[in-house]
């Protein structure tokens, strides 16, 4: 007998229910009919919305849920254009409409190929099944944040021995992956995305996370362990060997960007790993050294490796 995974709901924009700060991937939908599909809160979901020519697709975070109608699904938004970049709806007339709320997020069988040509969103990993050394991920691959994706899979290929590699990569024809696809890294939940759950509880010793972001440099965060690890620090004088780009280091005076420092415990790399090491990237960086950043990183971690 099949679980049922996705039932029909009606989506109704309203940023009044949430608490701020606002945020463009939150929903809050009926804890009943969550759990008859096997959700529970703080998990993704993906919101189908039929058109007229196609079906638009965006993944969300159930932040809260309500005991109301039971197919009724609140979206949260910072201001109505995040309505039109995520579902397509029109912003000067923000409306409810019906569409399908399904637990699985990612598509299943499909090469990068054809998750390309579909606009989809699919879920990578290559893992050995036992070490405990070291998993790389970058979970807003493909056109999300790109570059990422392939960074992670370039260490996995310099340290085949001793590292795991998760990856995520969403597309979405003439643009807009982003807006679909991306979930930020402290809500990313393994109970969501069946291939990290089989690694994620095995506690890896190291965990490094490749991002983007769209300022102009590049920052190294992530876990501050105690005793302090000099290692953010070598990792950024050998990024800094291989690149023209100013680098911060999220411990010194002057790191990274409070939303950039990634050093919060709920974010999905330092749940993984014991020192979790969060890399954000200009897209200049990422697009014209990707591959020397990720050299520079492999060099600085990979004798750290037991295998």
């Amino acid at each position: 007998m099949l679980t049922k995974t996705s039932y029909t709901a009606q989506f109704k924009p309203d940023k009044d229910r949430f608490d701020p700060p606002h945020h463009r991937e939150h929903c809050s939908a009926n804890s009943n009919q969550i759990h008859m599909i096997g959700l529970n809160r703080y998990q993704q979901v993906r919101i189908e919305r039929p058109t007229a020519n196609d079906t638009t697709l965006a993944l969300y975070t159930i932040v809260d849920t309500h005991e109301e109608e039971p197919n009724d699904v609140f979206i949260d938004y910072r201001n109505p254009d995040d309505l039109k970049a995520r579902l397509d709806l029109n912003p000067n007339n923000i409306e409810a409409f019906t569409g399908n709320l399904n637990a699985q997020v990612t598509a299943v069988g499909l090469t990068v190929s054809q998750a390309r040509c579909n606009s989809e969103f699919i879920e990578h990993l290559d893992d050995n099944g036992h070490h405990r050394g070291l998993i790389v991920i970058a979970p807003h691959g493909g056109d999300i944040e790109e570059y990422t994706d392939e960074q992670a899979e370039h260490i996995g290929k310099q340290l085949s021995k001793c590292v795991s590699v998760w990856v995520c990569k969403g597309f979405k024809v003439h643009g807009g992956a982003l807006d679909r696809w991306h979930i930020t890294s402290t809500d990313i939940s393994e109970e969501s995305f069946p291939k990290l759950k089989t690694v994620f509880g095995r506690r890896f010793e190291y965990a490094v996370a490749f991002h983007g972001m769209k300022r102009d440099s590049i920052c190294i965060g992530g876990t501050i362990p105690d005793p302090p690890d000099p290692l953010k620090q070598e990792i950024k004088e050998a990024i800094e060997k291989a690149v023209s780009f100013k680098i911060k280091v999220a411990t010194e005076g002057d790191g990274c960007p409070p939303n950039f420092n990634g050093n919060n415990p709920n974010n999905i790399v330092n749940r993984l790993g014991t020192i979790g090491v969060q890399i954000e990237q200009s897209e200049e960086a990422r697009e014209c050294y990707g591959i020397q950043i990720a050299d520079a990183v492999a060099n600085v971690i990979g004798p750290r490796i037991k295998v």
